[in-house]
Parts: C-alpha cells; structure tokens; sequence
C-alpha cells in the first residue's frame, strides 16, 4: 500500500491486462481497478486503485483479474 492508498502488485505476466481491468481477491470480490504498469518489461507491476476505502490484504495475497 503506497501513502496515497493505491496496492502496488506484482504480476505474474509479463504481458500485463489492460488499463482499466478490475482486480479481484480469492473471494471473487472485486477490491480495484489496474490503473498504471510500472517496472522493468521482463517483471512488471502494476498499480491498482481499491474501490473500497478500508481495505485489508495479506502481504503476500493473490489477487486475480476479470
């Protein structure tokens, strides 16, 4: 979690989704929307704004895309 409040993830792709894509949890919930691709080509992350002000993840939880 950056100081703005936006989810900095890493993902497992090197292509990454679209800009726009809704991001969800083990659940099925839906927790933000990718905003931004930032890193290296090869290990890329992404920045995902929480659709939820109070959001709790695990350090290390798997988030998945729609």
């Amino acid at each position: 979690m950056t100081p703005s409040g936006r989810l900095v993830v890493k993902l497992s792709s090197p292509k990454p989704p679209r800009l726009g894509t809704k991001i969800l949890n083990s659940r099925g919930e839906v927790i933000g929307v990718l905003i931004d691709v930032i890193g290296p080509v090869r290990s890329p992350y992404g920045v995902v704004k929480p659709s939820l002000p109070e959001l709790s993840l695990s350090k290390y939880e798997e988030l998945f895309v729609r």
